[in-house]
């Protein structure tokens, strides 16, 4: 319809009708781009929402781990600390002789945390980096994740050390008494007696004790969880303070009025 009034204003030589029919067509383009844009926009910020709280979720997730794993590297640093006292001082067994079975158990093992960046993996695959506004942010969290990737490569020397403080120390305990550590929630119950002959069996191996300095050491360990464990904390935080992502929704909880 626009057309033909177009053609029979150029027919009638009315310039003016044509100039006003032009402007009409060209400012109807030019509004069909901007929704265009606008909708595009729109289903960008959603994406941008969906994986922000995807990100936040596996924070969340990662930042419990890694709290698990600070209390396990000081839980087995005692262990190890307490293992090398008794070396010199049998009262220390006889104080608490299911601390010290537990201790020869677990005092050369140590737990990785479990890093979780799936969706941020997805949105590099699928080339959807850009469409985040907070460059800053996406950068930040790629470090935080290319640091967890590297380290991860040092997994086989932590491996190396834990099979060489079991070669170690096999031999020390008893079935019953291995069978017991591995079993028991808290620290078992031992006999006192069954105890002392563990560290009676200990004494005997040299090689065990002198490796009792290296299991007690979780400095590095430590230090870099508790780094992890920052990080992520403030990148999740970071995005909790995002427009439309917010807090965690709870299970069963009410919902606004």
């Amino acid at each position: 319809m626009l057309l033909r009034r177009v053609v029979e204003h150029v027919k009638t030589q009315n310039w003016t009708a044509v100039a006003i029919d032009f402007v009409i067509v060209v400012a109807g383009i030019l509004i069909a781009f901007q929704i265009t844009e606008w909708n595009e926009a729109r289903r960008e910020r959603i994406r941008e929402r969906d994986y922000f709280v995807r990100i936040a979720a596996e924070l969340d997730r990662s930042i419990e781990s890694i709290n698990r794993s600070i209390d396990r590297s000081h839980e087995r640093e005692e262990y190890g600390r307490f293992l090398i006292r008794s070396v010199s001082d049998p009262e220390v067994v006889r104080a608490d002789p299911g601390r010290f079975v537990k201790a020869v158990g677990h005092a050369g093992f140590t737990l990785s945390p479990a890093i979780r960046g799936h969706a941020f993996d997805e949105i590099k695959a699928s080339g959807d980096l850009g469409i985040f506004r907070d460059k800053a942010l996406v950068f930040d969290l790629s470090e935080f994740y290319t640091d967890v990737l590297v380290r991860e490569q040092w997994h086989f020397l932590r491996s190396q050390l834990q099979a060489e403080y079991s070669k170690r120390a096999a031999g020390i305990l008893t079935y019953e008494q291995a069978t017991m550590v591995e079993n028991a929630e808290g620290i078992p119950d031992v006999p006192v007696a069954d105890a002392l002959a563990a560290r009676e069996r200990m004494l005997q191996r040299p090689d065990f004790i002198e490796w009792l300095p290296i299991a007690a050491n979780r400095v590095d360990d430590t230090w870099t969880y508790e780094t992890w464990l920052k990080t992520a904390t403030a990148l999740r935080d970071r995005i909790r303070s995002t427009p439309g992502v917010g807090e965690p929704q709870v299970a069963g909880a009410a919902a606004a009025p």
